[in-house]
């Protein structure tokens, strides 16, 4: 989530899978997660984090 507060754009799985601190499936399944929570919005292939979620992270 703390990537996804700092991006200003949507961003893809490949540029989320690049930071490599996760495996691929267990990417997938917190994306999935987040996204079932409503706390991440998926546009097409696109993720990025609704907004008071990414306000409150970057508060932190």
């Amino acid at each position: 989530m703390s990537l996804l507060a700092t991006e200003n754009q949507p961003v893809n799985f490949a540029k989320l899978l690049q930071n490599r601190q996760i495996s691929s499936s267990d990417l997938l399944n917190a994306l999935q997660s987040l996204s079932r929570r409503c706390l991440i919005e998926k546009q097409e292939s696109l993720y990025t984090l609704s907004p008071v979620p990414k306000q409150y992270i970057k508060g932190l």
